[in-house]
């Protein structure tokens, strides 16, 4: 498939009546694909599953997201929901998914504190500001945790509203969170952009009628990110950085 029917090339000037940018966090500002693929390969060897590191490392994506965003009790109720369409763990019970889903989630945990930015997403940022465009973000994350790793980066600053799943009663890709930002912002759809790397991303954008770039480094596969059509769609921040000018 070409690529450049959502290369920013076709969009000479994608900010022209915009005013909001909204960032996803994991795998737009921090690179955690690194983290996700150690986990992911620490697991498989010791549970002996039988799954491909690569092929894995989308649906290990899937099942943190959900475990940072519910309690124990939720999850545990929503495991059907959680598991059902995910084949690394096929064969196994509920409650074998669970305790794997928690060594997961925990040796994530660890590993995620080490996370740095992607290579060119502080010059995205400083320029989208400088541009005079707001800027939010909507996280499946804690609001405190968004805040905490934005803090050591000195970038908080930069973001008048930061939400993640504890402001929200559904998470993404339900578009609850897009719409609060917006109330929030007193915006339009039509004047917002947001920006993700995940399945879920894209859809929520569109059941908002945000306009959605994806960006294709994160741990979604690209054919997936094209599957869903979003607005744009980029490499990397590199890329992005260009979309924008900035």
């Amino acid at each position: 498939m070409n690529d450049v029917f959502w290369n920013y090339n076709m969009s000479p000037d994608i900010l022209s009546g915009k005013k909001l940018v909204i960032f996803d966090v994991d795998g737009v500002i921090f690179d955690i694909v690194e983290a996700i693929r150690d986990t992911v390969k620490e697991g498989i060897e010791k549970y002996h599953l039988k799954a491909n590191v690569e092929d894995a490392m989308e649906e290990v994506g899937h099942v943190l997201e959900f475990a940072q965003s519910m309690p124990i009790p939720e999850l545990v109720l929503n495991s059907n929901e959680l598991f059902g369409k995910l084949s690394l763990f096929d064969g196994l019970t509920v409650l074998k998914r669970l305790r794997i889903a928690a060594s997961f989630y925990g040796s994530f945990r660890q590993k995620k504190e080490q996370c740095g930015l992607f290579d060119g997403i502080v010059d995205v940022i400083k320029g989208l500001s400088k541009k005079g465009l707001r800027l939010a973000i909507l996280s499946n994350n804690k609001r405190s945790y968004v805040i905490e790793a934005l803090k050591k980066q000195n970038l908080e600053g930069y973001f008048g509203n930061i939400l993640g799943f504890n402001e929200v009663s559904k998470t993404k890709p339900d578009p609850e969170g897009l719409f609060k930002i917006l109330e929030i912002e007193q915006m339009k759809p039509n004047e917002a952009l947001f920006i993700g790397d995940m399945v879920s991303d894209v859809q929520c954008g569109k059941s908002a009628n945000v306009n959605t770039i994806a960006v294709a480094s994160g741990l979604a596969p690209k054919d997936k990110l094209v599957a869903e059509k979003p607005f744009q769609l980029v490499n990397n921040i590199r890329e992005m950085q260009k979309l924008f000018g900035v």
